[in-house]
């Protein structure tokens, strides 16, 4: 019979008051009937694949306050490129469009507007991707821009992130062996006390799309030694898409938890990484490629 992991999670409710955003340090109520100007969050990654001359990159805009009424008429907002956040290279990596405006339709609290990415002029090499920073200044009808929480600077950074060419199928059944094993603690950090021994096995990849897979336990036979639970695979799947030298997870466990997967090394057919869960669980996986045969050469370290 199935042990399944118990997972608790304590609730916190908070009662607000009144709605509030924060410009220069001074706290204003835009809950009353005021629409602010804002980003959704404060950094976007955007992937591209380097085989292309130009894309266009959508960057999210929404309107906050005004007790969630809608712009009521067109409004027109300026904005800018942030120099201290940004290392992209303007005109050489990237092109902003339409003079740095964007609008806003009337009956809309939410919009997006495009700048042009050149990512033929990216270099999958670097160690860390380009930035793009957008900082909002103006927009007409005394909408105030800016941020909307503590969180918000007013400014959104695009992460550049390359999108490699697809050079091989890394479908197969490749074998593990993980070590250093945690388990969760509930917040995305180790207990500290570890997982003594070795566990080894098989875990199947199957290509859904170019560059991205379907595996078949994304804890790599950690859930089924240590829990005596099922592998790791939530009811839409769990998936790793290659971005050049990097897996990105996508879908969830049977918990709605997400992985994240980061390579130490590769030699040949041997690749060393390891993983956490947002539950906390993790491990350092030695996988083998099926038949020996060597990963991409842009995976090699060694």
């Amino acid at each position: 019979m199935k042990k399944n992991k118990f997972k608790f999670a304590a609730i916190a409710i908070i009662l607000a008051l009144f709605s509030s955003c924060l410009v220069d340090d001074d706290v204003t109520d835009f809950g009353a009937g005021t629409n602010l100007v804002d980003f959704p969050s404060g950094s976007i990654d955007g992937t591209f694949d380097i085989g292309m001359d130009e894309a266009e990159f959508q960057v999210p805009a929404r309107l906050v306050g005004g007790n969630g009424s809608a712009a009521p008429s067109d409004i027109i907002v300026t904005y800018e490129v942030d120099p201290a956040k940004t290392t992209a290279v303007e005109g050489t990596n990237f092109v902003i469009l339409n003079n740095g405006t964007f609008t806003f339709p009337a009956g809309e609290t939410q919009a997006t507007f495009p700048i042009k990415i050149l990512p033929s002029s990216l270099d999958p090499e670097l160690p860390v991707p380009l930035t793009i920073a957008l900082k909002l200044t103006a927009a007409t009808g005394s909408f105030p821009v800016g941020v909307s929480t503590k969180e918000s600077t007013g400014t959104i950074i695009i992460n550049l992130k390359p999108l490699c060419p697809i050079t091989d199928d890394l479908s197969g059944t490749h074998t593990y062996t993980q070590t250093s094993m945690q388990y969760g603690d509930g917040e995305g950090t180790g207990t500290g006390t570890g997982i003594a021994g070795t566990i080894s096995g098989t875990v199947t990849w199957t290509e859904t799309e170019p560059g991205k897979y379907s595996l078949d336990d994304a804890s790599f036979g950690l859930y089924g030694a240590i829990y005596d639970d099922d592998p790791a695979v939530g009811p839409n799947g769990a998936f790793l898409t290659w971005v050049c030298r990097e897996f990105l997870f996508s879908g969830s466990d049977q918990y709605s938890d997400t992985f994240t997967y980061n390579i130490v090394s590769v030699t040949g057919p041997v690749m060393v990484f390891t993983w956490r869960n947002t539950w906390g669980d993790g491990g350092t996986v030695t996988l083998t490629r099926e038949g020996g045969v060597d990963w991409p050469d842009i995976f090699q370290t060694n």
